[in-house]
């Protein structure tokens, strides 16, 4: 697997970050967007709030498509003028009085240079954020003696993969894997909070992610806006089913059952033509796609058939590749988890 953070310092930073996270309710008709000479995305100032905020990518898309006008020809336009692109949403701002939407703000205290805008979301948007995740999740963990194979924390989404070693199958002489967990979440609308199955395999420290529908919790960041964490009954119904699918994904009949599973995709064949389809269709690159052939001893073009076990394996391998952001490492796991255990991974989605 890739190297991630140090928990201690992950968890440091994600309590510290907390300190400056800031979030508010407000009408459309309190915001505008102006320029800056700082960068190519506008400032967006709140009435009601700290004055400035820079914007990003992520914030200013979020922006767009609350005023429903199309991410691509802002795009286009920013590079060449910030002045076209503050007339546009400020025109529709106007035209959108009555909306509501939730802004999600760094906000350091400091001057306006320090704060910004990290998403901008429905007034249904509901928080559910990492600090809460990791703290509840992490002492569970521990009292489940597991130890924890990665870690990523960058502000604003989360992964956790842990391992529990009295989970642990072989399936082929030498081939021995433990079974695990992911925990993944997302502050800025990228994604739920998911708790998934996860397969660590020793001899080449590949993880694998088993698709979603199997034994798979996740909660969706939409419904009754969450003020406070500590009270809101919704979020303690979250922690409970979160408690209970950690300890369902510890059950090891569950695991033997997942294991076996890998046993027979060591005897299920996959020809190179299926293959090549299954790259394409799940969008590997060519470089990826170049590497997956590599690790099946094989070139690109190649005739020859392997099993299913180890075309699942050189898609994982390529995860470990340091080169790969968390969320493309995650994809290639889940793609991996896909052959496993889809019967038609090539028409199946993750």
């Amino acid at each position: 697997m890739k190297k991630g953070q140090e928990i201690k310092s992950m968890l440091n930073k994600i309590n510290e970050d907390v300190k400056y996270k800031k979030d508010y309710i407000v009408d459309l008709n309190t915001l505008d967007v102006s320029q800056n000479d700082r960068n190519v995305y506008p400032d967006l100032h709140y009435a009601g709030g700290n004055n400035y905020y820079q914007m990003n990518d992520n914030s200013l898309n979020h922006l767009c498509n609350r005023l429903e006008i199309g991410t691509r020809y802002i795009s286009k336009c920013l590079p060449v003028s910030q002045e076209l692109v503050t007339h546009n949403i400020n025109f529709w701002i106007n035209k959108n009085k009555n909306k509501k939407l939730m802004l999600r703000t760094i906000e350091s205290g400091i001057n306006d240079e320090d704060n910004k805008v990290r998403a901008i979301m429905s007034d249904r948007y509901k928080r559910i954020d990492s600090d809460v995740v990791a703290n509840s999740c992490l002492s569970k963990l521990m009292d489940m003696n597991a130890e924890l194979k990665y870690s990523y924390y960058d502000g604003d989404n989360m992964n956790i993969t842990a391992v529990l070693p009295k989970l642990e199958g072989e399936v082929v002489e030498g081939d021995v894997v433990q079974g695990g967990i992911t925990i993944t979440n997302s502050e800025i609308g990228h994604g739920s909070l998911i708790v998934k199955p996860f397969i660590y395999r020793l001899v080449c420290t590949n993880g694998m992610v088993a698709p979603e529908y199997l034994n798979q919790f996740y909660a969706k960041h939409v419904g009754k806006m969450i003020i406070d964490v500590e009270q809101d009954e919704q979020w303690k119904t979250i922690v409970d089913k979160m408690g209970q699918q950690l300890e369902l994904v510890s059950n090891p009949e569950l695991f033997q059952e997942n294991v076996e599973k890998l046993k027979q995709a060591t005897k299920q064949k996959i020809n190179s033509h299926q293959v090549e389809v299954l790259a394409k269709k799940h969008g590997l690159s060519d470089d990826e796609r170049a590497g997956v052939f590599e690790r099946l001893n094989h070139y690109v073009g190649e005739t020859f058939v392997t099993s299913k076990y180890d075309v699942a394996n050189a898609i994982t391998n390529i995860a470990n590749d340091e080169s790969k952001s968390d969320d493309r490492a995650r994809f290639l796991q889940e793609l991996g988890g896909l052959v496993i255990f889809s019967n038609n991974p090539i028409s199946a989605r993750i």
